[in-house]
């Protein structure tokens, strides 16, 4: 074999290599079945994880009866966790009940909380990990909108608007996940 068909030879197979690695590619990014989604990933907005709509994602997440936006109940009994319940509706130090009526409080806080830029930088990149769907940390826009993200959203726009710094209220954000979801299983606190 010549210098000229050794050349040949190497042209075809890194020409072979280089369509291998766009096929795996290709079907690594087009692959429904991946369980976690990048940060930040939306469609529309929100994060679907591969599904093809957000109430198909929701049913794959919480059963037929968990594809309403807000107001759903997931099942599940709250427990208390270091003063939270929950249950009793428990009174939060910033005024908002640990109920669904407190939900419904941050929900609407997420609509009509407005930040400047550096409150913005507080509240990004907080932890909002849920059973819910893979959705991991708060962005300045594009945050999923599933009713449990939405409110903890408004949360962290509530507190940072209030003062309240990035760890507390990272700690507050924490005490909700509890709230909707005891014991990381399914939570009957606000909408799926």
């Amino acid at each position: 074999m010549n210098i000229r068909e050794s050349r040949n030879l190497i042209g075809i197979g890194l020409v072979a290599l280089f369509a291998a690695l766009l096929v795996v590619s290709v079907t690594w990014v087009s692959n429904p079945s991946r369980t976690t989604a990048p940060t930040g990933m939306s469609t529309a907005g929100m994060s679907t994880e591969g599904f093809s709509s957000y109430e198909e994602m929701m049913a794959a997440h919480h059963g037929s009866s968990g594809a309403q936006a807000s107001g759903g109940e997931c099942g599940g009994v709250p427990q208390a966790h270091e003063g939270v319940s929950a249950t009793s509706g428990g009174m939060s130090e910033y005024g908002v009940t640990y109920d669904n009526a407190g939900y419904e409080a941050l929900l609407q806080a997420a609509k009509s909380v407005n930040l400047d830029a550096s409150q913005t930088k507080v509240i990004v990149g907080l932890n909002v990990q849920m059973p819910c769907c893979g959705f991991t940390s708060l962005q300045a826009s594009g945050n999923c909108e599933c009713g449990h993200h939405v409110a903890l959203y408004g949360l962290a726009k509530l507190l940072v608007s209030k003062g309240y710094d990035n760890a507390q209220i990272q700690e507050e954000i924490d005490k909700w996940k509890i709230v909707f979801y005891p014991e990381g299983g399914s939570g009957n606190t606000g909408g799926c």
